[in-house]
């Protein structure tokens, strides 16, 4: 069980990729503070991954790339960098604090994830192609590639919100099916359940607050553009603030400069403590722009004194290796077995489950079929040692591109959940 891979070198079939989702294989042994189990190398290429130069072909020429600052890691002082060349070749460099510079494996492209603030390994080219649900959180001090289900507005990245696009089937009122997608809120709190919310039309920006709730900024219909919000971390309630734009945000004195959704586009300072506002002055913008430079961003831009010479050739300089691993937030006793999952969340009370996942251990079959003529144009036949279910529109739902299920849905089939542990 104890299963490594190295992403990015695993072919697997396209459909039941985007249908069931990446495969996740975890330690059969979980902690409870554990999150994460150990892989391999992440790797595309296979350049030499050993810390000597990558071995590339002689050229005549030498490539002409082009640099551009992705983010500075405070905890190893290390600048990274993208580079780019005509050729379309993408690598991902840094600059250490002796002044050396590196490469990761060709390939493997680290970048900021602006919504969750953190250098993330671009999806795109490490072989998983999910869109909105997980992410690979690239930490330097450690050289890891940890990929899982974060979360912004909280504390860190293991608490707060996620919002993903999902996709469902309905049926008219004539019985004819329809596909429809919006956006569910997903909330993880201290104890490590995740519970899905409220369905929502459009994405959400979130900010961690320094009392432990989030600052959330939301598309208002009826009072475009902007509805500024509070949202409790532990019970998902939203308290309305008022409807605009934040600015700036003063979080030391509790204020925020918004630029209200009215003619003309006023401006004012809003005070969180008891929601006084009054009209903001050309000194109150510089003040908060004062502030805004002094808190810096939460990922940093590398200084300009390292930026890389023009000459530097990335294939030529030594390769560090990146170790991949999955990030387990949910244990489960299910028929039977132990069962450690990437990602599960509570919506209306029941429990859904990866279908991917939950093959891969408990030896649930899935058969997926085409169907002409209906919107979505696929159903799921799923197996397990009790007996088989044909999924309706209302047994499932694509998230994030995984199909998922629920517990009354796996004890028909003879899975049922005996346990659930979320790990905090």
């Amino acid at each position: 069980m104890d299963k490594k891979h190295r992403l990015g070198t695993v072919v697997r079939s396209a459909v039941m990729l985007t249908i069931l989702g990446a495969a996740v294989t975890p330690s059969p042994f979980v902690a409870a503070g554990d999150l994460a189990v150990p892989a391999k190398v992440l790797s595309i290429q296979n350049p030499s991954a050993t810390g000597q130069a990558a071995q590339v072909p002689a050229q005549k020429a030498a490539i002409k790339w082009k640099f551009s600052p992705s983010f500075y890691d405070q905890a190893t002082g290390y600048s990274y960098y993208s580079a780019t060349a005509d050729q379309m070749f993408s690598r991902t460099i840094y600059h250490d604090q002796e002044g050396e510079w590196h490469a990761l494996a060709e390939g493997v492209t680290i970048h900021r994830d602006y919504t969750l603030e953190t250098p993330v390994v671009d999806r795109t080219k490490s072989g998983d192609p999910m869109e909105g649900l997980y992410s690979t959180v690239y930490d330097p001090s450690k050289e890891t590639a940890t990929r899982g289900v974060y979360f912004a507005g909280g504390s860190d990245l293991q608490h707060g919100f996620r919002y993903v696009k999902n996709y469902y089937k309905r049926q008219d009122a004539q019985g004819k099916e329809y596909t429809a997608s919006d956006f569910s809120l997903l909330l993880r709190t201290r104890s490590g359940v995740i519970r899905e919310i409220e369905r929502v039309p459009n994405r959400l920006r979130f900010k961690a607050m320094p009392d432990g709730n989030t600052l959330a900024v939301q598309y208002s219909v009826p009072h475009k553009p902007n509805e500024i919000l509070i949202i409790n971390t532990e019970t998902g309630k939203k308290k309305h603030l008022t409807y605009g734009r934040p600015e700036y945000y003063d979080a030391k004195e509790g204020r925020l400069l918004i630029t209200l959704n009215k003619a003309g586009n006023p401006s004012i300072v809003y005070t969180l403590a008891d929601g006084k506002q009054r009209p903001a002055t050309e000194q109150d913008w510089k003040a908060f722009r004062s502030i805004s430079l002094a808190e810096g961003r939460h990922l940093p831009w590398p200084d300009p004194a390292t930026a890389p010479p023009a000459d530097l050739q990335p294939p030529d300089l030594p390769v560090t290796s990146v170790q991949s691993q999955d990030q387990i937030l949910v244990r489960a006793a299910i028929g039977g077995r132990a069962v450690n999952l990437s990602f599960a969340f509570v919506q209306n009370g029941r429990t859904l489950f990866p279908v991917r996942e939950m093959a891969e251990q408990t030896g649930l079959e899935v058969k997926q079929t085409k169907v002409s003529g209906k919107a979505g144009g696929t159903s799921f036949t799923l197996k397990g040692p009790g007996g088989s279910v044909s999924l309706t529109p209302t047994d499932s739902m694509l998230i994030g591109g995984q199909l998922f299920i629920g517990s009354d849905i796996l004890k028909r089939i003879g899975l049922p959940v005996q346990g659930v542990n979320w790990n905090p």
